[in-house]
């Protein structure tokens, strides 16, 4: 794996191509909206449609040519980028900018409302358009996204092994005695070799997430992150990730790890145990595996998401796991599966009030879990929807996992 990484080389971005039909996309959503412009912001949405990552902005209006605007970093944008990088003197002077190129006159402006902070909003987008009306441009993006193009289904798939690999690797690096935080490092050592980016992205706002490492009833710890796996943390403000518990024979350990590789993500669980666990595990294991299986087959093009987590939600309820079913009480989520990429919580999530069909393209990591009191078992596999079945990319053996 290390060698194919090496020889592969830095990976530089899609053919400009794409990057122009991206945005030629982004633009003819506008008019529909009502829009007469929308100015993206964050830095993740900038790299969907620009191919590279920097401080800056991209103007884009529903008639005529948009503007990619840098006040940092534009040594990194490169000649795949479709657009001639204007570079201006800080956040400060966009609006100048935006006035003096022509966009000052939009009335209806489209911006990232889900992510850009309300100051922000103040300071560019209501100094720069004080008589506008503004509309939430992310639910056209974030649609738009979600659906991966082949190109970028390449990049899934090599993400998908680097992840597959790390997790691997953990059946010879767990050991009972060994920290929490120890499995942690040891797996990012294995990852990072092998090509992991080392930065995880999140939309969600106070959504830090680093993956998880819980031993026992740490995975039964009340979370501050919307995902079905409790940990303490390594301290009071750092409530995620692996914490300071040692792994103990004779109790289900179980790792969810989203990493990302050539920008994109892909999310991983599994469950080891060393010494003998339980039966009630090994029932709730069962139950997770058959999910999984069951909609590899459902998630199709056509297939509506509430529809699956509710016949998830009722196969639980028949198995006799709802209680612990995507965790427990008031840390129980309402979800059974999200869409990852550049982010790793984006659409369309197997959750309720998410109507629309799936589409071929879609990337979804599915992870029903079962929480008890003394532990947790479950999977998590990053699924490409497509005609037939659903393609798996973070290929592994999906049982119970004995170390050593």
């Amino acid at each position: 794996m290390s060698e194919t990484v090496t020889k592969r080389g830095a990976f530089r971005g899609f053919e400009r191509d794409e990057y122009t039909d991206r945005i030629r996309r982004l633009r003819e959503a506008l008019e529909p909206l009502g829009l007469d412009g929308a100015l993206l912001l964050q830095r993740v949405d900038l790299i969907y449609y620009t191919g590279a990552a920097y401080q800056g902005a991209l103007a884009v209006p529903a008639k005529g040519e948009p503007k990619l605007y840098v006040w940092r970093g534009t040594g990194r944008i490169g000649e795949r980028t479709p657009l001639e990088p204007q570079f201006v003197r800080g956040m400060g002077k966009l609006g100048k900018a935006l006035v003096e190129d022509g966009f000052g006159s939009w009335k209806r402006v489209g911006m990232e409302e889900d992510v850009v902070p309300v100051a922000i909003w103040k300071r560019v987008g209501m100094a720069t358009w004080p008589e506008a009306e503004f509309k939430d441009i992310s639910t056209a993006i974030r649609t738009q996204r979600s659906v991966k193009s082949p190109a970028e289904l390449q990049v899934v798939r090599r993400s998908g092994k680097v992840t597959a690999a790390g997790f691997e690797a953990l059946r010879q690096i767990l050991k009972p005695g060994m920290p929490e935080y120890e499995v942690q490092v040891q797996f990012e050592v294995v990852t990072r070799r092998l090509g992991d980016q080392a930065a995880g992205r999140t939309r969600g706002f106070n959504a830090e997430a680093r993956g998880v490492v819980a031993a026992g009833p740490s995975a039964a710890e009340d979370t501050a992150f919307d995902g079905p796996i409790g940990q303490p943390g390594r301290n009071l403000f750092a409530p995620m990730g692996a914490g300071n518990r040692s792994i103990r024979e004779n109790e289900p350990i179980i790792i969810d790890v989203a990493l990302g590789v050539d920008g994109y993500m892909t999310d991983m669980t599994r469950t080891y145990y060393c010494g003998e666990i339980d039966s009630k595990f090994h029932e709730a294991h069962r139950f997770c595996l058959y999910v999984v299986e069951e909609l590899q087959k459902k998630m199709v093009p056509g297939a509506v998401p509430e529809e699956l987590y509710l016949w998830a939600v009722e196969e639980a309820e028949r198995a006799g796991f709802a209680e612990g079913f995507m965790n427990r009480g008031d840390n129980k989520v309402r979800f059974l599966g999200h869409g990852i990429g550049l982010e790793m919580d984006e659409w369309p999530v197997l959750a309720k009030r998410f109507t629309a069909p799936l589409v071929e393209g879609n990337v979804i990591a599915l992870e029903p879990k079962v929480i008890f009191e003394d532990g947790g078992v479950g999977l998590e596999e990053t699924f490409i929807v497509k005609e037939g079945r659903a393609e798996v990319v973070t290929p592994m053996e999906r049982g119970l996992i004995k170390c050593g």
